[in-house]
């Protein structure tokens, strides 16, 4: 490890032992609304459903008429030379969408309007899991730190313990190099717990838009969902089927596009040389010889077909979701209540007479470590336990979210 990294955590690492003044701590529900306040996810998604509403009203307006004004018989030779026998053309058209294509188009946007309601859902949905998750990191960090804390202080005063008996003969010397060992891997321990601790909160603050160096999260778990009744889609299965209907709504307006529309003009035209008038009119279809919109319609089924796939996908990932975060719930509720119980007890009392036991000279310095070691391993399994429950309850809530 370079100087100064090790230098910079083993710094962090002391100001921690010394009892460090944290801001105020973080609750899992200060930190969710205050994501929701600063995530750029959620910006971006109340930017896209502002446009599809947007592009709904707009999908509902007819085409505008068009003015025009044609001048001719102007600037030639002979009689033309003037504006003398001049014609001119005022006439306005309008285009009449024929098949249904208003509707269509109105059906589509108003399909992209309820996927884009949907995918800032999902978006509040994924970054409340984040948060979550990033929340139980941070306390299951700081857990890691105080334990390695108290790591490092047994071990050092272990290894002054160790030096004395050793020089005053009742010890080997092996036995004082053993818990200088023992100091050595604590000290190790304490900077990488640290520098995990610092990691955690650099990501809690990124998903909240805190700069606190020394954040600190409190409070309990993701509160548990309620399970939802039987057959009850998921968020995921309705975006799935907003897209899936948006596609379907996209197959009958590529069909009502491949219908010619048409156009119907009227005005009137002046004869400048007579002074007399007349009304004119016209009418202009399109010739579908090029484009008949069968490519279209052939690609918006297509799509509507991916579409399909898609929602059926997302069922069986949905299901197998569920049924994951339920499985490791259940896991880890049963670890936690195997490791806090009898167990835990017995090992802080094994460590405790292996103590006492120690410096009274009833109990080798190896007996001390295996029960140093013993509680610690099983601290160490709760606070994992702890964490795999929080991320469980993260997911079971992310999978059942509306």
């Amino acid at each position: 490890m370079p100087i100064r990294l090790r230098a910079l955590l083993m710094a962090g690492a002391l100001v921690i032992q010394a009892g460090p003044a944290w801001a105020e701590p973080v609750t899992l529900d200060d930190a969710l609304a205050k994501g929701r306040e600063v995530s750029p996810r959620i910006t971006r998604a109340e930017a896209e459903l502002r446009a599809a509403e947007a592009r709904a009203v707009r999908a509902g307006l007819r085409p505008n008429p068009t003015i025009g004004v044609e001048v001719e018989n102007f600037s030639g030779t002979g009689p033309y030379r003037s504006f003398r026998q001049s014609e001119v053309t005022v006439a306005v058209s309008q285009e009449f969408e024929l098949g249904g294509e208003r509707r269509a188009r109105k059906a589509v946007a108003g399909a992209e309007r309820e996927f884009a309601r949907l995918s800032l859902s999902r978006a509040a949905a994924d970054l409340s899991y984040d948060i979550a998750v990033a929340h139980a990191e941070l306390r299951a960090a700081d857990d890691r730190a105080v334990l390695a804390r108290g790591n490092l202080t047994r071990a050092q005063e272990l290894a002054r313990i160790a030096g004395a008996l050793v020089d005053a003969g009742r010890d080997p010397p092996l036995r004082k190099l053993r818990a200088d060992a023992l100091l050595a891997e604590a000290e190790a321990e304490s900077l990488r717990s640290f520098g995990l601790l610092l990691t955690a909160r650099r990501k809690l603050g990124l998903f909240i838009g805190s700069e606190d160096p020394d954040l600190s999260a409190i409070g309990g778990d993701p509160v548990p969902t309620v399970p939802l009744p039987p057959g009850t889609a998921s968020l995921d299965e309705r975006l799935a089927a907003a897209e899936r209907d948006a596609a379907s709504a996209r197959i009958t307006l590529a069909r009502a596009e491949a219908v010619p529309n048409v156009t119907a003009s009227g005005g009137f035209r002046s004869f400048r040389e007579s002074g007399a008038t007349a009304v004119v009119m016209g009418l202009s279809v399109p010739l579908p010889f090029n484009n008949r919109g069968r490519s279209g319609v052939a690609a918006a089924r297509a799509d509507s077909d991916a579409a399909e796939a898609m929602f059926a996908q997302t069922r069986l990932d949905t299901s197998f979701t569920r049924q994951e975060a339920q499985t490791l719930l259940s896991a880890a509720n049963e670890r936690l209540a195997a490791l806090t119980g009898p167990g835990l007890r017995q090992a802080t009392e094994a460590e405790r007479l292996a103590g006492i036991g120690y410096r009274a000279g009833k109990f080798s310095l190896l007996e001390l470590i295996d029960a140093q070691q013993a509680l610690t391993s099983t601290r160490l399994a709760i606070i994992e336990a702890q964490l795999d429950r929080a991320r469980a309850l993260a997911a079971l809530a992310r999978a059942n979210a509306q």
